[in-house]
């Protein structure tokens, strides 16, 4: 006997007439919902997401069907579950659609029947683990949102309904297959290693009893199916369709890089202030967010106590713009960072300060960390920049400490108030000199390098030392290289992440306009907010080189035998711990230069921080906020300094003189001054280093600075 069944085994001719009929209704509602969102999102500015499109679709079928954001080690209880309700849904409309397929198509068109034989058998089985999954995981889901109640998940009436929507369409369907197993007796029964022990037990009912359960269930089951599908588009649900099409039109430029405001002297509009002066691919942003609370899991904001929860912002954008579409989206929760709880968002209100508030712009750090955990791949961080440079270009509202920075970006060409001929003094500590590439240029002569040194670099004293030990590298490898000096200027980072977008241009056009004079090809920096800005945003105004961050160049000086370390020396002792920079990691995927780096000093322990790599805590220093004030919660830098100090190291290894600034601060906030320090990779290399002349490196760059030239500190405010 071949193994096959009876396809709508009980079900009279009627049946199939009204699924069929009524099998309309919830596509109807399905696309309909769908349309109204695509006709939001159609509010927004053009925006070009349609290129590359076979790179994008593959992309978005891996990460869809893999789940590869959404399965992480830190949340894996979380990701499984999504898993198995996404296969376990997916697996069974796909066996629906087979049958359909016999029924009405393969049979009675061509006479040809697939269902059955080891096919069928094969089929009973997956569509019973699809079923067990679906069940499963719903449960798991139920657990997760009113028994552990994680802090960073938002749970909203929405989610039961649609948790027990699943459920108990996975019961009905494994109800309906052993209510018929309970009659027929069917010989494969075992194969359907869920309903067949529940068809043992009904058998005990009346033949009688058993169709005509059946035959309700089997209505009652398609009913809710379509009930179902007529209410996703009207629901969280409906994130399969909002995910996959975010992923699809994810943003292809270097994550790092911030979309300028193009033709800014003729624009009108100067940032967000409104949801039509977003993109399309923004309001899809906001539309496609699972409200899994990824994004608050590694925010520093959120670990530290303060207004700003990424996902909420986008919550609270996405309340806002169903509310002025007229699509019911769910309840935004019940939580004091609701939208609809605190502001009431509706139609009528300011995007600013009634939906998103300027406490929780300011507060971003711009770390990025939000975005490398969405699974959806929402970019919070330009949303964010977006709205700030409404507030600034157009309210001239920001945070008061600010006002000096744009000052003397104006006036000096940096954050701080130094005169830019200051910009060289530190050339004075060394003994060697190094050549401005004005000097180099009169002589009609070219360098290998240019080493771009930055603001911070060159003003403040405590970074003073990592840029003396970097060019004491440099030196003692043979590099050709050379400064601007005065010519240099500050690449308009800060004043872009604060949303000062025309004097971030303004500061970005006179530096490339700078390099292309001497027609630089190769830029070292110590500065990842530096490196950013020249590899990823420099070249949207025609400045392309070759970028290369210090700890690159230093492993690679020390890979090619070109410096020469002591492993003795009294730096490369001990146990080390090294922190991630935001722009340096997250934004340009560097993680190992750094660490094999350190790895060649022997006597080194390189012991990790709990949170590191892709998943680094920010130093707190990042989107200007290395210029304000930190008044609500615990101070970011010292949350991450005690998570240094807890790994047992003595020594905190910095690639970044942000960083360095926040550490040093909040070492001095913990009180840890006497038993804990940090040092740049550059000062831990140069400070292990064999000089040309046998001399020790620790002993010349110790010396060194005690060395004045230095102008005062460019210190962070308090």
């Amino acid at each position: 006997m071949i193994p096959t069944r009876e396809i709508l085994w009980n079900i009279t001719a009627l049946g199939p007439i009204l699924l069929y009929t009524l099998m309309a209704i919830p596509f109807v509602f399905l696309a309909y919902g769908l349309a109204r969102r695509v006709r939001m999102w159609r509010q927004g500015q053009p925006e070009n997401r349609f290129d590359q499109l076979g790179r994008r679709l593959w992309h978005a079928i891996l990460m869809t069907v893999l789940h590869g954001r959404i399965v992480r080690r830190r949340n894996r209880f979380g990701g499984l579950m999504h898993l198995a309700i996404f296969v376990g849904f997916v697996t069974l409309f796909i066996g629906t659609v087979i049958v359909m397929i016999e029924v009405d198509i393969t049979v009675p068109i061509f006479g040809v029947s697939f269902y059955r034989g080891d096919f069928y058998l094969v089929y009973k089985a997956v569509m019973n683990l699809a079923g067990l999954l679906l069940i499963g995981g719903s449960l798991a889901a139920l657990y997760r949102r009113y028994v552990r109640r994680p802090a960073t998940l938002e749970t909203t009436g929405d989610d039961v309904v649609i948790l027990a929507f699943l459920v108990v369409l996975g019961v009905q369907g494994f109800a309906v297959q052993a209510l018929r197993m309970a009659v027929t007796d069917d010989p494969w029964g075992p194969w359907s290693f869920v309903s067949y022990p529940m068809a043992l037990t009904l058998s005990a009912l009346p033949e009688s009893w058993l169709r005509a359960i059946h035959v309700a269930n089997w209505y009652i089951h398609f009913l809710t199916n379509f009930v179902f599908l007529s209410y996703v588009a009207y629901s969280k649900m409906i994130h399969p369709f909002t995910s996959f099409a975010n992923v699809l039109f994810r943003r292809l430029k270097p994550v790092g890089a911030l979309d300028p405001i193009e033709n800014i002297e003729e624009a009108e509009v100067f940032g967000a202030g409104k949801l039509e002066d977003f993109t399309w691919a923004q309001l899809l942003n906001v539309d496609a967010c699972m409200h899994c609370g990824r994004c608050l899991e590694y925010c520093p904001t959120f670990s530290t106590g303060k207004p700003l929860r990424p996902r909420d912002v986008v919550l609270e954008l996405a309340g806002y713009m169903a509310d002025r579409g007229g699509i019911f989206s769910g309840e935004l929760g019940q939580g004091e960072n609701s939208a609809r709880y605190r502001w009431g968002a509706g139609p009528d209100r300011a995007l600013i300060p009634d939906v998103v508030s300027p406490a929780e712009l300011w507060d971003c750090t711009t770390c990025g960390a939000c975005m490398a955990q969405c699974p959806v791949y929402i970019e919070h961080v330009p949303l964010i920049v977006g709205m700030r440079r409404h507030l600034v270009l157009e309210q001239g509202e920001f945070p008061e400490e600010v006002t000096s920075v744009f000052t003397n970006l104006e006036r000096l060409g940096s954050p701080y108030q130094f005169p830019p001929n200051q910009r060289a003094a530190w050339t004075k500590r060394l003994d060697q000199p190094v050549p401005e590439m004005a000097e180099v240029a009169a002589r009609g002569e070219e360098v290998e390098i240019l080493f771009w040194v930055g603001c911070l670099g060159s003003f403040d004293s405590r970074n003073q030392r990592t840029t003396v030990a970097l060019a004491r590298i440099l030196q003692a490898a043979g590099i050709k290289f050379a400064i601007l000096g005065k010519e240099e200027s500050c690449t308009g980072d800060p004043a872009r992440r604060i949303g000062n977008e025309y004097l971030a241009q303004m500061m970005a056009m006179q530096a490339v306009e700078t390099l292309n004079t001497y027609n630089v090809k190769k830029v070292v920096t110590a500065c990842p907010h530096c490196f950013n800005a020249i590899k990823n945003e420099f070249p949207q105004i025609g400045g392309n080189y070759e970028v290369i961050h210090h700890s690159q160049l230093i492993n690679q000086l020390i890979a090619e035998g070109r410096i020469t370390l002591d492993p003795n020396s009294a730096l490369a002792r001990g146990a080390v711990t090294y922190h991630d920079p935001c722009y340096l990691g997250r934004y340009n995927g560097e993680y190992d230069a750094p660490r094999e780096a350190l790895a060649a000093l022997p006597g080194l322990e390189l012991r990790e921080m709990r949170r590191n790599r892709n998943t680094s805590f920010c130093c707190g220093g990042g989107g200007g906020r290395l210029f304000m004030e930190e008044t609500r919660g615990t101070r970011i830098n010292q949350a991450r300094v005690r998570e240094a100090i807890d790994t047992g190291a003595e020594l905190l290894a910095a690639a970044c003189p942000f960083c360095m600034t926040m550490f040093e601060d909040g070492i001095h906030g913990v009180g840890a001054e006497e038993s804990f320090k940090v040092l740049d990779i550059a000062e831990i290399v140069a400070g292990s280093m064999i000089t040309p002349n046998g001399a020790d490196g620790a002993k010349e760059h110790g010396a060194a600075e005690s060395e004045g030239a230095a102008p005062e500190s460019a210190e962070r405010p308090e």
